[in-house]
C-alpha cells in the first residue's frame, strides 16, 4: 500500500502517444489509410501543436494537472434524481435552505432533506449510490477519496455499495449507532421519530457499533437499536421489501443494461444518462466518443447551466441538461463536422479525479494579476471547453498559482468556441444561455486576451452560493427541530464543519480569488466556533474506552455477544475529549492563511487490519492510504490524562483482544531477558564487581560446581 497512486490524465493516452511518435503520416495511419477530410483533420493537426510546444518547454500538457489532483482528496456526490420537495443546506451557509436540483455537487458539510413527498438519489464518486426516502435528513460529515461518512438524523436511506477500496471506509452515523459497511452489497439504515435505529443487510456485511461495543451483521439480518446511554438491541431477519425498496430496485435496473459503461471508467458517475440522451461513435485518433442528440443547432458545451462557488475547488459548473455530469467533470470535448463529441475517461483508467469544470478561462496575466481588457473588472468573462491535448492549468489546488506551462504559446483546439457573459451573470449564478454576450467587439477583445493561469481574480458573493436556478414552488421543507438537533454516534472522528462563507470570503480576497484549502478551512472553522465542531453534533461510540454498555434487549434471544469497539481500518476511534478531528496545523496556525506550498502534517495512521480477503464484488484498483496522512487527524488525548484501561488501537491479534462486556485492561508487559553474565575470561562491565576478591571466589566456586556436575553425569552414564 506504499506504492505511488496512479491517475488518469483526462485524455486517452494511446492517441497522444501516437502523435508523439509519428509525423505527418500519422493521420492516414490512424484512419486505416483513408483520407481524413473536414474538421477532424484540422483538429488532429492542431492537437499536435501544443504537444510539440510543450515538448520544447520540457513539459507535457496533460500532465500539468497531475500533481494538483493529488493534493485535493475531498470529493463530491452528485444529485442524480429528484422527486418531490428536496431542500439543500450548504456547509458554509447552514442557515439557508434552498431547493435542490439535478447535477448539484454535494460535498463535505452539506446537508440535504427530503420532504414529505420527496425522494432523492445521490451518486457518490467512485461508483456507489445513496437513495433517500421521504422525511430523511442526511448530512455529509466527510467526503474524501478514502472516507465517506454520513449522518442520518431521521428517515430511511438505502445504500448500494458497488466498489470498495482496500483503505476506503464508508460509515453511517445515527443517533444511537455507527454503521460501517465492510463489503460490497446493499444496506438499509433507518431512524424513527424517536431516534431508534434499524440497520438491515440485504447483501454484504456490516459492523454496528454502539455503547462501546460492536456487533457484526451478515446478509439477511437486521439489527434494531434502542436507547443511547445504555443501548439495547435485537437481531432479527430482514423484513420483506416495501414500496421504497421497489423504487430502489427500479433505479438499480437502469444500471443493468447501460451501453455507455463499456466506454467509460466505472468510477465516473452519470454514465447511465448518456444512453438516453445521445449516441456513441468511433472517431479516428480518439476511439469511442459520445455526442448529445437532443440539443439545438449550434449547441456548445458549458452553455446550458450556471457557475457556483464551492470550496476547495472554487468556481464550479452546474449543468441544466439532465445528462450534464460526466461530460462536464471528466473527459474532454472535440469538434468534428460541426458537431461536438465528448472524449471520455476509458475503463482502463486506474484513477479518476473529480474536476469542477474542464475549461480554460480567457483573461490576462497569470497567477494573481487581474484580468486584462474588460474581463473580470465589471466587464466580461469568457471560457471554452478543453480538448484532449490541451493543458489544464487549474484555478484550484495548493499550487494553482504556480505556472508550469507557458499557456500563451499553446494553440488551443477549441479556443474559437468561446462563451462570454458579463461578470454579474457569472458571479450571481444566473443561467448562462439566456445571458450570452453577443457584441462582436467584446467577443473579439476577450478572444484576443491570454488564457488565465492560476486563481481567477473574481470574488464570489452570497449569490454565488445558489446551487439551483429554479425557484421554490412554495416554502422549502426543513428537517424537524427535534431530529435536526440530535447528536449522532461516530466511530471515527469527522472533520470540523466548514467555516461560514462570511469567514472565508476575507481569505479568498486576500489570496486574490484562490479557493479555501481544507486545512485553512479547518483552522477558520475552529477560530469561528472557538473549538472543532462537526456539522451535526457527534459523540463517540464509547464514553469510556474499553467499557461496553451495549446488551441484547431480550435475555432469551440468541443475539451475538458484542465485542469492544475497535478502530475501523486503522482510523483512531473518536474519544470523549476529541469527538471531532483537530488538525495540528489548526491548533498552531498563524493568523494569516498558510502558503500554497504548505501541506498538512502526517497523521498517525495505523496499518489497516483488514485487507482484500473476504471482500465481495469485482476486484478494484487499490487506493493509496496517503489521504489519511494529509487529512486532519483526530488528535489523541495527552498520555497523562488517558485512563489506565484505555484500549490500544494497535492491538489487532486475537489473543490480545478484550473479552465481551468486560472492562479492557492492557496485557502485562513480559519480563525482559536478563543481561548475559560475563564469562571468567571476559572483562567485567564498568560499575560491577567492585570487590574483585569476592568476584574471584565466586567464579572459582561456580567452576568447581560445574566440575562436580560433570563428574556426576559421567557416573550416571
Amino acid at each position: 500500500m506504499n506504492s505511488t497512486k496512479r491517475k488518469y490524465l483526462h485524455s486517452p493516452m494511446e492517441p497522444r502517444n501516437r502523435f508523439r511518435k509519428m509525423g505527418s503520416r500519422s493521420i492516414g495511419s490512424l484512419t486505416g489509410g483513408r483520407t481524413v477530410s473536414g474538421r477532424l483533420c484540422t483538429d488532429i493537426v492542431r492537437a499536435g501543436m501544443p504537444l510539440l510546444v510543450a515538448m520544447l518547454l520540457g513539459v507535457a500538457p496533460c500532465l500539468a494537472h497531475d500533481n494538483e489532483e493529488e493534493e485535493i482528496h475531498q470529493t463530491v456526490a452528485r444529485i442524480s434524481c429528484v422527486s418531490g420537495d428536496i431542500s439543500f443546506s450548504r456547509g458554509d451557509d447552514p442557515d439557508n435552505w434552498q431547493p435542490a436540483d439535478l447535477n448539484v455537487p454535494m460535498t463535505q458539510g452539506d446537508r440535504i432533506y427530503a420532504g414529505g413527498n420527496g425522494r432523492l438519489e445521490l451518486q457518490i464518486h467512485g461508483g456507489n449510490y445513496a437513495r433517500l426516502a421521504s422525511g430523511t435528513d442526511l448530512t455529509a460529515l466527510s467526503l474524501t477519496d478514502e472516507t465517506k461518512q454520513f449522518s442520518v438524523n431521521e428517515g430511511l436511506v438505502s445504500f448500494q455499495i458497488r466498489r470498495l477500496g482496500e483503505d476506503e471506509i464508508i460509515e453511517v452515523d445515527t443517533p444511537d449507532a455507527a454503521v460501517t459497511f465492510e463489503r460490497v452489497g446493499e444496506y438499509r439504515v433507518s431512524v424513527d421519530p424517536d431516534g431508534n435505529t434499524r440497520v438491515g443487510v440485504v447483501r454484504g456485511r456490516a459492523t454496528v457499533a454502539a455503547g462501546g461495543g460492536e456487533v457484526p451483521l451478515n446478509a439477511g439480518e437486521e439489527m434494531d437499536i434502542y436507547g443511547t446511554e445504555a443501548p439495547q438491541y435485537d437481531v432479527v431477519s430482514i423484513p420483506p421489501p416495501d414500496r421504497f425498496d421497489g423504487w430502489v430496485a427500479q433505479r438499480e435496473r437502469r444500471l443493468e443494461r447501460v451501453r455507455s459503461q463499456g466506454y467509460v471508467s466505472a468510477e465516473v458517475a452519470g454514465v447511465e444518462d448518456l444512453d438516453e440522451y445521445g449516441r456513441w461513435s468511433s472517431l479516428p485518433g480518439y476511439g469511442m466518443v459520445w455526442t448529445p442528440t437532443a440539443v439545438e443547432p449550434g449547441w456548445s458545451p458549458y452553455v446550458e447551466g450556471h457557475w457556483v462557488w464551492q470550496d476547495p475547488w472554487g468556481w464550479t459548473w452546474v449543468a441544466s441538461e439532465p445528462w450534464g455530469w460526466a461530460p462536464y467533470h471528466y473527459g474532454r470535448w472535440v469538434v468534428y463536422s460541426s458537431r461536438w463529441y465528448w472524449v471520455p475517461v476509458p475503463p482502463s483508467a486506474p484513477r479518476v479525479a473529480y474536476s469542477p469544470a474542464l475549461v480554460a478561462f480567457v483573461g490576462g496575466g497569470g497567477g494573481r494579476t487581474s484580468f486584462s481588457v474588460s474581463v473580470g473588472i465589471g466587464g466580461a468573462v469568457g471560457w471554452f471547453p478543453l480538448a484532449p491535448a490541451d493543458p489544464l492549468v487549474p484555478w484550484w489546488g495548493p499550487r494553482a498559482s504556480v505556472t508550469n506551462v507557458n499557456v500563451t504559446n499553446v494553440t488551443y483546439v477549441n479556443r474559437t468556441y468561446i462563451t462570454v457573459v458579463n461578470q454579474n451573470t457569472f458571479v450571481s449564478g444566473t443561467l448562462v444561455k439566456n445571458n450570452i454576450v453577443r457584441d462582436q467587439n467584446v467577443i473579439r477583445q476577450v478572444r484576443a486576451a491570454p488564457v488565465a493561469r492560476g486563481p481567477l481574480p473574481i470574488l464570489p458573493t452570497r449569490a454565488s452560493l445558489r446551487l439551483a436556478v429554479k425557484a421554490a414552488q412554495g416554502p422549502v421543507p426543513v428537517p424537524p427541530t427535534t431530529a435536526a438537533s440530535r447528536p449522532v454516534v461516530a466511530r471515527i472522528a469527522p472533520p470540523p464543519a466548514p467555516p461560514r462563507f462570511e469567514k472565508k470570503v476575507k481569505v479568498i480576497e486576500q489570496s486574490h480569488g484562490a479557493p479555501v484549502a481544507p486545512v485553512v478551512a479547518a483552522r477558520l472553522a475552529i477560530e469561528d466556533r472557538e473549538r472543532p465542531l462537526a456539522r451535526v453534533a457527534v459523540r463517540p461510540v464509547a464514553e469510556q474506552q474499553g467499557e461496553v454498555k451495549l446488551n441484547p434487549r431480550r435475555k432469551d434471544a440468541k443475539a451475538p455477544v458484542p465485542l469492544v469497539a475497535r478502530p475501523a481500518r486503522g482510523r483512531p476511534l473518536a474519544t470523549p475529549d476529541r469527538p471531532v478531528q483537530t488538525p495540528q496545523t489548526a491548533e498552531a496556525a498563524p493568523s494569516t492563511p498558510p502558503s500554497s506550498s504548505q501541506a498538512a502534517p502526517r497523521g498517525e495512521a495505523q496499518t489497516p487490519e483488514e485487507g482484500r480477503e473476504g471482500r465481495e464484488g469485482r476486484r478494484v484498483q487499490p487506493r493509496h492510504a496517503r489521504e489519511r496522512s494529509r487529512q486532519p487527524t483526530a488528535a489523541q488525548p495527552p498520555p497523562a490524562k488517558a485512563p489506565e484501561h484505555a484500549a490500544n488501537p494497535s492491538q489487532g491479534s486475537a489473543p490480545n483482544r478484550p473479552q465481551p462486556n468486560r472492562p479492557y485492561s492492557p496485557p502485562a508487559v513480559p519480563n525482559r531477558p536478563r543481561p548475559k553474565e560475563a564469562g571468567p575470561n571476559q572483562p567485567q562491565p564498568p560499575g560491577k564487581g567492585e570487590n574483585q576478591k569476592q568476584d574471584k571466589k565466586k567464579q572459582e566456586k561456580n567452576k568447581k560446581k560445574r566440575q562436580q556436575d560433570n563428574d556426576q553425569d559421567g557416573t550416571k552414564k
